[in-house]
């Protein structure tokens, strides 16, 4: 295929969002707003004001609402905490809230924290059954007259659907519910008017179609609302007069500004003004018409390979995203990573690729992805093909298997360091983080007293210890796998081949050498393509910095100002080794990530990728330069520690003899 080298394989609209010259537009806005507020006057004030408002301005428009009625958030959450914890206590006190199942999590958990605190009833609408989104009639038939507050998301982020708008909000009227609309990801997309049919609330961010920043987010209240409202945050801000000083005699702003509370943030809102100035140029009609011909595109070549829709059928039901259905998460990440490293930008949750063409996206693109999308799977296929049904080859093989290893046709190697009271322990810095103890080997017999016959000792270690295993649950990315513990996890994943690439020059001329993903790519033409379930090792000599704990971790003295210097994987590199369905990475570093890595974005990527796609990590392996490329089996098997973050381990690879 065609590597991508314009923006118009961009698929990510409903995450970020891009636009012609976005770039361009927010680095002028940006060194215009350094200029300012660097500037040796008092011009500050008002410029960052006069731009906040401007920002209020172009979101009043978009949605049709009045002065006065919209202010500034920093998020969608943050909106939602801020409507609830203004309405009078009596309001929601021993009634219900009703959400969707389908609506943003980070919604359901503000709401599941509060209700306790504020007295009602959270009540989730399931999915519909076999589908990944509530309908309306479901959500209809769980609004009843004792729901003092419905969320409605206009369009869903999980499956991209949309439910009957003004249906909702004619029932909720009817039966004397408040509304709160999320309408997070449509807003730009698809015409939106807060005043027909009128709703109380509206919340959204300027992400997404609106190719606007993080941090630049609305927050919508109905004028006739407003005096009843009492925010819970207060400050200077949340007068009508901020230099309104007295202490005795606050009063909230009779608008939308009782919402404010101190010095309102700005910057985010300067570096989303680009992108509403370049959109409110546009026909929104067009915007919506090469959308909707670029998803109609895309569900015809998904159609051509099988994949089924995880998002509704019907246009008039769905978003201008569209999710399809993999045939498992491998395989989605397989197609990511693939796609990434071809320079399609599309991801995927679980075995969902998700795909939502905007501005810059080309109809050729989307055939290029598919037909990725499609080699992808014929080649796992192959690989796969067989599996699970040749008993008698299997049998002959462990049979071949125990002979080699008899006879020495097949050798161990030990990839393990010692582990004593001088291995070297990571080291982090103390205002951060409790580290972890030097290894300690206590004696508790040796042919004695305490134990005339045998001898014993008792350890004091971590769980990440020298040559060392992490489990998913290590990292807060992995922390929701039900198996991602030591002693829950899949042996069957633990014993797999092994790739192993050599970086030991490259590492030996730059402690803070990179291996990317166009290294592996090179390194795959020369040996062979990494395949699913498989290992892959970062062969840089390390090991031979062991016996000076010092030269192996290689820290600067200042962690926070330059952390540490030894080699590791890029961004890139995870990326595209999860994508082809790796099963862990290892290195034979303190760690499994480049020393450098906390200033990566984002920071550890090895820990945060691997960890959340449900693969292990291992640290501190030692001899990798007896392996061959390809070749050699891998046997890398934890501790079965109750609830085990990671473990010591004795890492063995067995090679042809």
């Amino acid at each position: 295929m065609t590597r991508n080298t314009t923006e118009g394989g961009y698929f990510l609209y409903h995450s970020i969002g891009i636009y012609p010259g976005k770039e361009e537009d927010l680095t002028h806005a940006m060194a215009e707003f350094s200029k300012v507020w660097a500037a040796p006057n008092d011009k500050q004030w008002g410029y960052v004001l006069r731009k906040r408002q401007d920002f209020i301005d172009r979101w009043r428009r978009l949605i049709n609402v009045p002065k006065g009625s919209l202010t500034t958030v920093d998020n969608v959450t943050e909106g939602m905490q801020k409507i609830l914890r203004a309405l009078p206590e009596e309001m929601l006190r021993g009634r219900r809230v009703l959400v969707a199942a389908d609506c943003f999590p980070s919604l359901h958990f503000l709401l599941a924290g509060l209700a306790p605190k504020m007295g009602f009833t959270l009540t989730t609408v399931p999915l519909s059954e076999g589908r990944a989104w509530v309908e309306t009639e479901d959500f209809l038939a769980h609004w009843g007259p004792d729901v003092g507050l419905a969320l409605l998301t206009w369009v869903t982020s999980i499956g991209s659907s949309k439910m009957d708008y003004p249906a909702l909000v004619a029932h909720g009227r009817a039966m004397g519910s408040l509304m709160v609309a999320d309408i997070t990801q449509g807003a730009g997309l698809m015409p939106f008017d807060a005043l027909n049919p009128r709703v109380d609330f509206v919340v959204s961010t300027s992400l997404k179609w609106l190719c606007g920043t993080p941090g630049a987010g609305i927050l919508y209240a109905d004028k006739d609302l407003i005096p009843m409202l009492s925010p819970e945050g207060r400050g200077w801000f949340s007068q009508n007069n901020p230099f309104s000083w007295d202490l005795d005699k606050f009063e909230y702003a009779p608008d939308a500004r009782r919402f404010d509370t101190g010095t309102p943030g700005s910057v985010a809102a300067i570096a989303s003004l680009p992108a509403m100035e370049w959109f409110s140029k546009q026909d929104l009609a067009e915007v919506a018409a090469h959308n909707r011909r670029l998803v109609d595109r895309i569900i015809a070549r998904a159609d051509r390979l099988d994949l089924p829709l995880h998002s509704p059928c019907d246009a008039d039901k769905r978003g201008g995203a569209v999710m399809i259905r993999m045939p498992d998460k491998a395989e989605a990440a397989a197609c990511v990573g693939a796609l990434g490293v071809e320079g399609y930008s599309v991801d995927f949750r679980g075995p969902i690729l998700r795909m939502s063409p905007g501005f810059v996206t080309e109809e050729r693109a989307v055939d290029a992805v598919f037909d990725m999308v499609g080699e992808v799977m014929a080649r796992r296929r192959r690989r796969f093909a067989g599996q699970g049904v040749r008993t008698g080859k299997s049998a002959e093989v462990l049979e071949s298997l125990a002979t080699g290893l008899a006879s020495g046709g097949v050798k161990v190697v030990d990839l393990t360091a010692q582990l004593g009271p001088e291995t070297p322990i990571l080291r982090l810095p103390t205002d951060l983080a409790k580290n972890t103890p030097k290894v300690a080997i206590h004696r508790i017999s040796e042919y004695d007293a305490d134990g005339p016959f045998w001898a014993w000792n008792w350890l004091e270690l971590g769980e990440h210890s020298g040559t060392h295993f992490d489990a998913p649950h290590h990292w807060l990315s992995g922390k929701d796998h039900a198996d991602g513990f030591t002693d829950t996890l899949s042996v069957q994943r633990l014993i797999a081949p092994v790739n192993v690439i050599d970086c030991s020059t490259a590492a030996t001329a730059d402690p803070d050498f990179l291996l990317t993903a166009a290294h592996v790519k090179v390194w795959e033409a020369q040996h062979g393509e990494i395949g699913p379930g498989e290992w892959v090792l970062m062969r840089t000599d390390w090991d031979k910095r062991s016996h000076d704990e010092a030269l192996f971790l290689n820290e600067d003295p200042d962690p926070y100002e330059d952390g540490s210097h030894s080699p590791g994987p890029s961004t890139d590199c995870i990326d595209y080794l999860l994508g082809k369905g790796i099963v862990g990475w290892g290195t034979q570093c303190i760690g499994t990530d480049a020393g450098m890595a906390g200033k990566f974005s984002p920071p550890f990527p090895a820990h945060n990728f691997l960890h959340r796609d449900n693969c292990f990590g291992l640290a501190s392996l030692c001899n990798l330069d007896q392996l061959p490329p390809k070749g050699a089996v891998l046997i890398a098997a934890p501790l079965k520690i109750k609830d085990g973050t990671g473990s010591p381990i004795r890492a063995l690879a067995l090679v042809p003899g």
